[in-house]
This record gives structure tokens, sequence and C-alpha cells, in this order.
């Protein structure tokens, strides 16, 4: 076993931003997804996790709360004399990768973890790299949108590097239009560190549809991505999947806050009553990012000969009596959709990405 006693624990002020940038940068090193709080003095005042701060901004927390208001409050601890053997075993009747070892009083000792601690099977991440782009002519009239350069990149290469980055070694990138410029570049994908396989659309089949296309032998067998082609995001993509399994949903929906303002007074009404007046009021909604993780089950209703769009998909699971969630989103984001989202995109990746990636 091994301990990282400073770099796994956190103060109990600290900002739920912070942790957050704590631990995706543990996520980077691959060292923990867990954090142990404390108090000034070393006392075990909780653990957090990425998953623990979604459901608590899910809970209209901030991301200027304190860690102490939203941790969990009584996370598995063991005592400081405990063999090695049954902190092994507590570790796997418990589920956790790591555990803080505490004396009488309640002071964090030390942290040990297992040196090897494998997740629920292989991650895999589908990248839908097949659409033509029209609205980004005349830039894709000869190359396909993932492969426009950002920081003298393609797109799709900022996105596998950024998958890489989380664990993400098996890709499967969905090609159509102009795809042989995809499959020239990325070959099979070792000399980027991962390994690539194609679906080639036969025809345009939505956001979804070609899902249905991936061969029996490539299906994936835990929980996957789906991340579309065109976007830049700091999101922990370790983290998304850990949620989905966490909560035990069917489909996650990656969604990202949005605030829209009404320019007129709103009346607030109850039947036929007027209860509230409100001047020009502002509503915050999640809307679609275009990453999603889906449990492999859902690939059964995907037919692989038809239009589907992700709208459709997630239509389905819910009539099916499927879980679906949402994830929020609060990293950087970042969608290549039109050309001045495009000329912006520059911006976006020296200002968040350049620096994360070349460390």
């Amino acid at each position: 076993m091994e301990n990282n006693n400073d770099s796994m624990t956190i103060n109990n002020h600290t900002t739920v931003r912070d942790a957050m940038i704590k631990l995706n940068q543990l996520g980077k090193k691959k060292i923990n997804n867990t954090l142990f709080v404390v108090d000034d003095n070393g006392y075990l005042k909780g653990s957090i996790t990425d998953g623990d701060i979604r459901r608590a901004l899910l809970k209209n927390h901030s991301m200027d709360s304190k860690i102490e208001d939203v941790c969990k409050k009584n996370p598995v601890v063991a005592p400081e004399n405990m063999s090695e053997q049954n902190i092994n075993q507590l570790l796997v009747i418990n589920k956790v990768n790591s555990i803080p070892i505490v004396n009488k009083e309640g002071k964090v000792i030390t942290i040990k973890k297992l040196k090897i601690f494998q997740s629920i099977m292989k991650p895999v991440a589908i990248i839908m790299a097949g659409g033509e782009g029209l609205r980004l002519r005349p830039f894709t009239e000869n190359t396909p949108k993932p492969m426009l350069k950002v920081g003298n990149k393609p797109i799709l290469q900022i996105i596998v590097e950024m998958l890489k980055s989380f664990g993400y070694y098996d890709i499967i990138i969905n090609i159509r239009y102009l795809g042989n410029i995809i499959t020239d570049f990325f070959q099979d994908g070792k000399q980027f560190g991962v390994n690539i396989n194609y679906i080639k659309e036969p025809k345009t089949m939505g956001t979804a549809g070609s899902i249905g296309l991936i061969p029996e032998v490539l299906k994936p067998k835990s929980p996957f991505l789906v991340v579309n082609g065109d976007i830049l995001t700091l999101l922990n993509f370790k983290s998304f999947r850990d949620f989905h399994i966490a909560a035990g949903y069917d489909f996650t929906l990656c969604g990202r806050p949005y605030q829209h303002q009404i320019p007129f007074g709103y009346p607030v009404t109850k039947g036929e009553l007027v209860i509230d007046f409100q001047e020009k009021p502002v509503f915050d909604f999640f809307v679609n990012s275009g990453i999603y993780c889906i449990s492999p089950e859902l690939i059964e209703k995907v037919s692989g000969n038809e239009y589907l769009d992700m709208p459709d998909l997630i239509r389905a699971a819910i009539d099916d009596n499927k879980r679906v969630g949402i994830f929020p989103l609060r990293e950087e984001f970042h969608e290549i959709g039109r050309p001045e989202s495009y000329s912006a995109a520059e911006q976006f990746y020296t200002k968040y990405l350049s620096n994360y990636l070349n460390k």
C-alpha cells in the first residue's frame, strides 16, 4: 500500500472550487479520486469526491461553498494499530481505494491506498466526428470539422489527448464526411498512446444512430462515453463516468449552466391569481453539452440502420423507466459550431488547455 497524506487531504474551510481543482490535479496524476477533509489541527471532518461536489451543486450549493458544508461526514476509517491485511479487507468490503488511519482522538495519522485499484472494467470513449460542419463553411469544404486546427492541433487530437489524460486509452471514432482524412492522421492511435478503432456511417445517422454500428467485438462492456467531436473542455472525464456509476444511472448527460433573462415583467401565477411579480427575471437552466455516459444495455435500443438523435435515445430510455441523470459541468467549455466560435477557440485553447496538456 501507499500513503500520500499531503496530496490526499484538504482543509475544511477550503471552497468547493479549490477542492475541484485539486481533485482534477490528482485525477491527472492517477493518485486518487477522494480527498479527506481535515481541520487546522489535522482532525478528520469528512471526505469529498467529485461526485459529492456535483450532487451538492445540483442542490444549489455554489462553487464558493465551504467543503465542510458538502462533504460526507462519516467516511470509512481505520485505527492506527490495524494490520495491513485487515486494512486491505476493509478497503475491499467498503469498495473504496483509500482510507485514513486515525488515532483515538480522530486525528489523521496517514492515508493508505492500494497500489493497484481497478475501476469497473476499462473505460471506452466514442467520439462523434462524422458531420459535415455546414455552418463552418468554407473552413470545412475540404476538411472535416473535427480536423480543423486549434493551437496548431486538430480539434480531434485535443479531445483524444484530454481523454487519454483521464485514463481513456480505448477510443472509437465515428466517421463519415471526409473520414479518410481522420483515419490517415490517427491510424490505430499508437502514436498518440491510445488504441483507436473506427465506425463508418453509410449515411447520416444522427447524433446517436451510429452507436448501433459498433461491432460486437468492440462493444463496451461497461458504461462508456460519447463525446461530440467539436468541443473543447477541461471536464474530468473520469469523474464524469465515476458519477454515472455511483449514482446507478443508465444514461447521464453532461449539462452546462445557462442563464436566460426574460426582458419583460413576469407575473408569477397560481391558478388565476398573481402571487408575485418579477421585473426581468433571470432563470437558470442546464443545457446539453454533447457529452454523455451510457450504460452498455442501451446500445440494444439503437438499431444501427436508422437515423437517431441523442434526444430520441434519452426519451426512449425514460419511456423504458431507465434512470436518466444529469452531471453539472462547471469546468470551462467551448463548442465550435460557427465561424465566430471557431475564431474564439484559439484563445480558449491558449487560456485553458495548452498548459494542461503540455504539463
